[in-house]
């Protein structure tokens, strides 16, 4: 009877350890009891446009899961920005990294609070945030609100700060944090060259040198045209570069971005004189209303239509300016007048040799304005390196022809991008040319006063 007994016993607190075990094992899967309940977008100006970079899920109680990262697979992130219209986009995102955060924000870093930031593939094509109207070659974006949905698929934490999965709670974005572009400023001007002029600009927040802040005035493509005051920021890095925290921390700056219109019978093209007029009209307004930027460091920079209004400009007013960096230029009337009146002008000028969009080789490009600028005699840097090299590599490269310049005593470099080495297609020179810091480092080294 005591041996039954005592078996009898020993079974039931067995038992009963193990169903203790199981309870406290139960407890631990939702202990913080957290759920998410809204959702923000955070895009980001890549080289070839604008993407979804991250989305930021709130959570209605502050997580704390320690600083290691979370599951990725954890999370299921999923796009539907309508199956009908032009250019529909319905399909999944690839979460790359995971971690909480007290603010929606891109740390990379895991800190306790109310967010899970979700980091997204951006090379993936559902990253993209607009389209291409081929009709007319312009760049549209899409109504991000509400256009992305979130779940979390499974278990988060750890120990006893787990957050169990709630896969049928579904939660819809419902803002989007535009990273850099939501830090300009918005103007317009009406200028006595007849068009009113939409732009934004960038404030620096670094320290001065003490002739003031330079001012870099940009001229967007043609397919960033339009009347949103939106898309000569978001559809590459021709403004957004100058306003990064690597660059503003190296060159605090302001950066100053009109948009043009060639579809408004008041406005037109950047190869418009009144557009031309009013871009001048526009940087002197400026100038007079911010005392604070140094006038002998103002610098101009345009790519495709951008770099045809920017040698019209340049011609008439280079005084106004302290250098330029031009990308696929073309549209120079007289190449021999415009060597003679920018013979001592800072210019770096960038240009794919098979270039379908504006000829390398045409007429009035710049490619030929630097060949007549040779013919005068002025001295000439040429350089020649493929688009798809790492950065690495195109900065070497890039930091030879600023150096050979220097030594030459020449104001004038051209780089040449190797045909069929163009990223995505060959008119995109200007991915190369505004990732590289070399030739933005030579941008904010010109001074009109030097």
């Amino acid at each position: 009877m005591t041996a039954l007994w005592t078996r009898t016993a020993a079974v039931t607190a067995a038992a009963l350890a193990a169903t203790a075990c199981g309870a406290a094992a139960t407890a631990a899967v939702d202990t913080d009891g957290a759920t998410a309940i809204d959702a923000t977008l955070i895009t980001q100006v890549a080289p070839d446009g604008l993407k979804v970079a991250a989305v930021a899920i709130e959570y209605d109680r502050e997580l704390k899961f320690g600083q290691s990262g979370l599951d990725v697979a954890a999370f299921d992130v999923d796009v539907d920005l309508g199956e009908g219209g032009i250019a529909p986009l319905v399909g999944e995102r690839t979460v790359t990294a995971a971690y909480t955060s007290a603010t929606p924000e891109i740390t990379g870093e895991q800190r306790a609070g109310r967010y899970v930031i979700l980091e997204l593939d951006q090379a993936e094509a559902t990253a993209t945030a607009s389209y291409v109207d081929w009709s007319t070659t312009i760049t549209h974006y899409y109504d991000l609100s509400g256009g992305y949905t979130v779940a979390q698929i499974g278990d988060i934490g750890k120990r006893n700060h787990v957050v169990a999965a709630q896969p049928d709670n579904v939660v819809t974005s419902s803002d989007v944090d535009n990273l850099l572009i939501d830090d300009y400023a918005v103007g317009s001007l009406a200028t006595t060259a007849g068009p009113v002029l939409d732009y934004r600009y960038f404030t620096p927040e670094g320290t001065a040198e003490k002739d003031g802040y330079p001012l870099v005035v940009s001229l967007h493509g043609f397919g960033e045209s339009g009347s949103n005051n939106f898309s000569q920021l978001a559809g590459n890095q021709i403004s957004t570069v100058f306003a990064s925290d690597e660059r503003q921390k190296a060159d605090p700056a302001y950066v100053l971005s009109p948009q043009a219109d060639p579809f408004d019978a008041t406005k037109g093209a950047w190869w418009a004189p009144q557009m031309q007029a009013a871009v001048i009209e526009l940087v002197e307004d400026f100038v007079a209303s911010h005392p604070d930027v140094d006038t002998s460091r103002i610098y101009l920079t345009g790519l495709s239509m951008g770099s045809y209004g920017s040698w019209a400009i340049l011609q008439e007013h280079s005084d106004l300016f302290a250098g330029a960096v031009v990308v696929c230029g073309g549209g120079v009337q007289d190449v021999e007048a415009a060597a003679a009146e920018l013979a001592d002008f800072p210019i770096w000028a960038v240009h794919s040799e098979d270039d379908f969009v504006v000829d390398y080789y045409a007429d009035g490009s710049d490619f030929r304005v630097f060949e007549a600028l040779e013919s005068a005699g002025t001295p000439v840097v040429w350089s020649e390196w493929s688009g798809l090299l790492p950065d690495a590599e195109q900065e070497v490269l890039a930091k030879a022809a600023a150096k050979e310049a220097k030594h030459a005593g020449s104001e004038h470099i051209f780089t040449t991008i190797e045909a069929g080495t163009t990223p995505v297609f060959s008119h995109l020179s200007w991915i190369p040319t505004y990732s590289s810091d070399v030739i933005l480092d030579w941008l904010f080294a010109q001074d009109a006063d030097s």
